[in-house]
């Protein structure tokens, strides 16, 4: 299996040979549109789950809402270890 430091420079190596436009900007369009799908992994939070987009946006969303209801813990609590 390719590393990704071994496909990056793969793909590296085609573009810049290629002199196509129409390959270029069928590419550019493919790449556009993987990148941009819901299900791509945008983040990961600090246990190590892994969240799309929406799942993203739900954990701010609640995030947000806890802050609003004051479920909080302020940095001079967290330095005291309550």
């Amino acid at each position: 299996m390719n590393s990704i430091a071994e496909i990056k420079s793969g793909l590296h190596h085609y573009i810049a040979e290629t002199d196509d436009v129409k390959i270029l900007a069928k590419l550019q369009k493919y790449v556009e549109e993987l990148l941009s799908q819901e299900d791509k992994i945008i983040a990961y939070t600090s246990d190590g789950r892994a969240l799309n987009q929406a799942a993203y946006k739900a954990d701010i969303d609640k995030a947000i809402g806890q802050g609003e209801r004051g479920e909080i813990v302020s940095i001079e609590e967290m330095e005291k270890g309550l």
